[in-house]
């Protein structure tokens, strides 16, 4: 979220509105993360040098089958899902972030 607002993660209001925004998405699950995605997310953290957050993401959008992957972080552009980001400005003409 910091990445994506700009903001700090701290500010209780802006965070209950982003995931309030998240969570209300037609067709979004929102899948608990497994011991089998922190193994696997160890092996992806060293096979595409990424951190464990980033390792977390892939490792879970793997299972879930996923083809591309929403981010922002070029990270993701050394690991085997396309990465797709268009920024919010691009889509939203005024906000409150």
């Amino acid at each position: 979220m910091a990445g994506l607002t700009g903001k700090d993660l701290r500010d209780s209001k802006l965070v209950e509105e982003v995931v309030s925004s998240i969570i209300s998405l037609p067709g979004l699950t929102i899948r608990p993360l497994t011991t089998e995605e922190v193994s696997s997310a160890l092996s992806l953290m060293r096979e595409y040098d990424m951190d464990f957050e980033d390792a977390i993401h892939l490792a879970t959008a793997l299972r879930a089958g996923a083809k591309e992957i929403v981010s922002n972080d070029k990270d993701f552009d050394r690991g085997p899902l396309k990465r797709k980001f268009k920024k919010v400005s691009d889509n939203i003409k005024s906000t409150n972030f």
